[in-house]
């Protein structure tokens, strides 16, 4: 006869012998990682499977794309085979770029309308408003641009530009000489880099073995800081053994833009007009030519700017807050339009949330490495979330202007003017410009397209004009994506496995005392911030490698000097 006490022993065993199976604790993981992830998880619908072509926004080189949908919902993106730029190349941030959206550090909210009336009283007051962009050349710009010239004393600011605004043709090389500049680690378009890389020699010199000083040809180590004292040596006709790989040119020199050793290494070896060229934009409509000029930020009079709006919407360079902050008048307003919370809206009253790729539908410039001008879409493969605003329609309509259909005037203006091809991503076939109608255009632009512009036969040589020098700094930054979001999945593959420096890890070589895993601070005379040390023989002594971000251009920029100190 079973009685109480044999259920209670039962049942009492059968407890205990369940904590001894994995099931109990498999049933825990499993429910606390559906619980951590099911709100950044998205949910591709059933249907039909096809593809779609756009061009990713996630830095300058906007490389063309092909994305894998079920139904509308992207789930996998490649590259696109045969493309004339991108040459189907495809870096590991636009690969995870679909999972953007989902983005559990995304900026969720903003106060348009507080924002708009602090403006708005700012300009009443008599105050010089600004559009400071980080992405120049785009159709947006433009857009700026124009809000200016239509506000009294509208200024709009972009970084400083790179090459005075010409461009390289690596396939034009035969030597590259390279002080510092991660060639062949995201610098430029990369499938197009790597096209060229079997036509030139590669000469690195940096004090840190880079992965672009890895795969040179030869990589000349240095002390930190005495690269420049090198390319000084190099111009004045020492170091005979790099002069005679130079002399097998053509050749282009690369390195900070504010060495006018750089410039004149360039001028001597005959680079300019040969692998560094002048480049036509593309055509714009003939209204908009009177929009406000362009200024470099540096250019701006100090405590000038009453209200600031900063559109970090897509990657680019980055000006170090201090620098722009001189800019400023005492009471100013700023207003940053961007899609999370570590770049300038750590510094601004307001932080509008704006779409991320690839919600939204914008254009992409021509990058560094793009010997012609170049125009192609960034189409929205998802819809924009319901609490993002586009900054471009925002200032428009602050300014009063129109220009909803900006992208599609633009593109009218550039069928007009019949110049260049059209590549199409589906059937990786070109047409003439002068053979397409300008509504068929748009349609091709939205489907997967990019229009290239014919070489201009006038160009003329480029001017290459030396910045104003900066002190030499001992600290390397590993290039990230700016202050743009990133995939939660890719930041885990990459930054736990230590390919990558994560934020805020400082690679030092072991002898200079400090431990693997030691908290300390970088610290410059801008400041410091606190970092975790990751101990690497091959930095050199006495130099500082670690991973870019807002807050670490901040620290660092202007070149200044940095050292770490225990905390």
């Amino acid at each position: 006869m079973t009685t109480r006490r044999d259920l209670f022993k039962i049942a009492g065993g059968a407890a205990v012998g369940a904590l001894l199976t994995p099931a109990p604790w498999r049933m825990i993981t499993d429910g606390a990682l559906w619980s951590e992830n099911w709100p950044g998880i998205p949910r591709p619908a059933r249907g039909e499977i096809r593809a779609k072509f756009t061009n990713c926004t996630l830095c300058p080189a906007g490389c063309a794309m092909k994305a894998r949908c079920v139904g509308d919902q992207p789930i996998s993106i490649a590259g696109v085979a045969g493309h004339p730029l991108s040459h189907g190349a495809l870096c590991p941030y636009g690969i995870a770029g679909h999972h953007l959206p989902y983005h559990p550090e995304r900026l969720l909210s903003g106060a348009v309308e507080d924002a708009a009336a602090a403006i708005k009283k700012g300009i009443g007051e008599g105050g010089r408003i600004a559009v400071f962009d980080t992405r120049p050349g785009r159709t947006a710009s433009w857009t700026y641009r124009r809000a200016m010239a239509s506000l009294p004393g509208g200024l709009y600011l972009r970084p400083e530009a790179a090459l005075n605004g010409d461009a390289v043709d690596l396939s034009a090389a035969r030597t590259v000489l390279s002080f510092g500049v991660p060639l062949l680690d995201g610098w430029g378009t990369p499938g197009n880099v790597i096209q060229a890389r079997g036509n030139f020699r590669l000469i690195q010199v940096e004090a840190i073995e880079s992965r672009t000083a890895a795969m040179a040809d030869v990589w000349l180590p240095t002390n930190p800081g005495e690269e420049r004292a090198i390319a000084s040596l190099i111009l004045n006709g020492g170091m005979d053994h790099i002069a005679r790989e130079l002399e097998d040119g053509p050749v282009l020199v690369l390195g900070p833009e504010d060495w006018p050793e750089i410039v004149e290494l360039n001028r001597k070896y005959g680079a300019l007009g040969r692998t560094i060229v002048s480049r036509r934009d593309a055509p714009v409509p003939d209204t908009w030519k009177d929009a406000a000029p362009e200024m470099e930020w540096a250019d701006a009079a100090e405590g000038s700017i009453r209200v600031l709006l900063i559109d970090e919407t897509a990657p680019g360079a980055y000006v170090p807050w201090h620098s722009i902050e001189t800019r400023l008048s005492r009471d100013a307003v700023v207003v940053a339009f961007t899609a999370t919370r570590d770049g300038y809206a750590r510094h601004a009253q307001f932080a509008l949330a704006t779409a991320v790729f690839p919600e939204a539908l914008d254009d992409i410039p021509a990058a560094v490495d793009s010997p012609a001008g170049v125009f192609r879409l960034s189409t929205s493969m998802v819809p924009s979330a319901a609490w993002t605003i586009d900054p471009a329609m925002f200032i428009a309509q602050l300014a009063g202007i129109d220009a909803a259909s900006a992208l599609r005037d633009r593109a009218d203006a550039i069928c007009r003017s019949a110049r260049g091809n059209v590549f199409h991503y589906a059937d990786q076939k070109s047409t003439p410009m002068k053979a397409m109608k300008a509504d068929a255009f748009w349609k091709s632009l939205n489907e997967g397209a990019c229009w290239i512009d014919d070489l201009d036969p006038k160009a003329h040589a480029p001017q290459l004009v030396a910045r104003a020098a900066t002190r030499a700094s001992n600290v390397s930054l590993v290039e990230t994506c700016g202050a743009g979001l990133v995939s939660p999945l890719f930041s885990k593959l990459h930054e736990e496995s230590h390919v990558r420096l994560a934020r805020h890890e400082i690679a030092l070589n072991p002898a200079v005392g400090f431990c693997d895993g030691e908290r300390v601070a970088l610290q410059t005379d801008c400041g410091r911030i606190a970092m975790t040390v990751l101990l690497d023989p091959s930095i050199p002594p006495g130099s500082i490698q670690t991973a870019t971000g807002a807050d670490v251009l901040d620290l660092c920029g202007g070149a200044t000097g940095a050292k770490v100190v225990r905390i």
